[in-house]
This record gives structure tokens, C-alpha cells and sequence, in this order.
């Protein structure tokens, strides 16, 4: 790998495991406890109590949504 893929990895807290193949694991929060989406534009979360089941949800600015179906989480 590259010396700037490597350090992006390295900023982002991922792990390389020598393939092509990049394992990204997001923030667990409950429904009560999910962070401000304004504070977090762009943001992605996995929500493990959502109606429905687990899921991960990105926030928009305003809302995190479901990435399943774009439905903002039941908050």
C-alpha cells in the first residue's frame, strides 16, 4: 500500500489487513442516546434498538435516517 493510504487509514482509526479490503466499524448508540444530527452532518451511526431492528443511520443535518429506507429514526 501506499505511504498516503496507509495514513489515511491511520487517521481514521481502520485496519489494513493486506488485502483490498478496508473493515470500518461505526459508533453503537440506542435510539435515547443517539448524538445531535446537527452535530454530525454527514455522519454515519448503527443504531442497535431502532423499530424494526438494528440498523445504520446517517444523519442529513437534521435527522438520522435509516440507510435501509431513508426514514428518520424513531428518536
Amino acid at each position: 500500500r501506499s505511504v498516503a493510504w496507509k495514513t489515511i487509514l491511520e487517521a481514521f482509526g481502520l485496519a489494513d489487513s493486506g488485502t483490498s479490503v478496508v473493515i470500518w466499524q461505526a459508533a453503537t448508540y440506542t435510539v435515547a442516546t443517539v448524538p445531535s444530527a446537527a452535530t454530525y452532518p454527514r455522519g454515519v451511526i448503527y443504531v442497535s434498538n431502532e423499530v424494526g431492528g438494528s440498523v445504520l443511520a446517517f444523519s442529513d443535518g437534521t435527522s438520522w435516517r435509516r440507510v435501509t429506507d431513508r426514514a428518520a429514526i424513531s428518536v
